[in-house]
């Protein structure tokens, strides 16, 4: 997350404080003079904000990592408090309700997954089960419900954060349109709620929890049931409103491949997403190949991604094959974005590339279709794929926006 340099002289104190606070989220433990310098406050400005801040609990003081032993009071810096609040994550997916609480630096004290994906299409159900597990898991936790600053809730589809609106579900089978999710979820939570677009809250969660040093620009890549790429430009995702929803699933790879379920031919989704790897695992299977795979599902155990992913790892031929021919849709789709926005960096958050010899393969796929290879010095960095990244995400947009922005 990019912090916007406050001015006591043109800006509001609101504006002032929504900036200091976000430096030290970002930079913490920081001094209150170089808080004061980063963002060319004056001292006093930044002393009577944190002085606030303190007294609300928001922050807290330690001291500076490094000492100069020299005598003297030793100097204090301020940084978070982490567990003085906590925020709650939703994710409404194509895998049922995923949910889970954190504290204001994303460390996780309870998860939930509610798989019920026979209720994905009944909007007011799914509303109905997010307010009951909301009041669970704090139940669950202990955690008291004065100290929950927030809820955030993402979901696929086209959502418009600054009005807390669904504006379309990209979720198979549903049809939910122009949904006031931000001011139905605050009138049945009695709480602030926060929305975002799942891709973007990903994004948005890899940038504040991790506090990596990125680039100005950079890709944010995403492979699940479908597939989406935020792009994010000085710490925050492109797009306002209706823009930058970032669903390349659909984008054409072969005018002649498969007929995806948007009843287009060769789509990226029909070539790399996880519902049709799985499609195409079990056709393979009920061929007699796979034998790795048959092995792991020979007790009649489902196939899942969890297992093909095994039987990729165990060398199956066929499974690595199958897998290969997606991720090489995947890194040409990923050059593509690459070479439109000349980004140095790429982070990728798919199951598939938890194989190291995916991973690999899909590095040189990018190279080899990387049109400014030797210009540009393109980095790509892994994300620990899992479930719940999505309603980390989520935490992450509650913490930004009823934290951050709400001091």
């Amino acid at each position: 997350m990019k912090i916007k340099a406050g001015s006591n002289l043109t800006k509001v104190k609101q504006a002032n404080d929504i900036s200091i606070l976000g430096m030290i989220y970002q930079n913490g433990p920081v001094s209150r003079g170089e808080v004061a310098r980063q963002l060319e406050i004056t001292l006093p400005t930044v002393t009577t904000t944190v002085k606030r801040l303190l007294e609300k609990g928001v922050i807290r003081e330690t001291e500076m990592k490094e000492q100069d032993f020299s005598l003297g009071r030793k100097a204090m810096a301020v940084d978070i408090a982490a567990d003085s609040r906590f925020v709650a994550g939703v994710e409404w997916s194509p895998f049922g309700l995923i949910c889970c609480i954190s504290d204001l630096r994303g460390n996780i004290r309870i998860r939930k997954q509610y798989d019920e994906p026979e209720l994905c299409g009944n909007y007011e159900r799914l509303k109905y089960l997010t307010g009951v597990y909301v009041e669970e898991m704090l139940k669950e936790s202990g955690i008291l419900r004065e100290r929950l600053a927030g809820v955030g809730w993402t979901a696929p589809g086209m959502v418009d954060a600054e009005n807390g609106i669904l504006v379309c579900s990209s979720i198979g089978g549903v049809d939910w349109k122009r949904k006031l999710v931000r001011a139905d979820l605050e009138e049945l939570l009695g709480m602030p709620v926060a929305v975002e677009n799942h891709v973007k809250a990903r994004a948005i969660g890899q940038d504040l929890f991790c506090r990596a040093a990125r680039p100005d620009v950079y890709l944010y890549y995403f492979v699940q049931a479908g597939i989406s790429c935020c792009i994010m430009v000085g710490g925050e995702p492109f797009g306002k409103g209706k823009q930058g929803t970032g669903d390349i699933g659909h984008a054409i790879m072969d005018l002649d491949g498969p007929v995806c379920n948007c009843g287009k031919r060769g789509c990226l989704q029909v070539f790399s997403g996880e519902a049709m790897l799985l499609k195409r695992a079990k056709a393979l299977e009920e061929e007699g190949k796979c034998p790795v795979l048959a092995g792991l599902t020979a007790k009649g155990e489902p196939l899942t991604m969890e297992l093909l992913l095994q039987a990729a790892a165990d060398r199956d031929p066929d499974v690595e094959e199958m897998l290969q021919t997606g991720v090489r849709y995947m890194g040409i789709s990923i050059a593509n974005i690459v070479n439109l926005v000349n980004s140095p960096l790429v982070v990728i958050d798919s199951a598939v590339t938890s194989v190291p010899s995916m991973r690999e393969y899909l590095d040189q796929v990018i190279r080899e279709h990387n049109y400014f290879k030797e210009e540009l010095e393109l980095e790509t960095d892994y994300v620990a794929a899992n479930r719940y990244t999505g309603a980390l995400g989520a935490c992450a947009v509650a913490v930004k926006e009823l934290v951050i922005r709400r001091p």
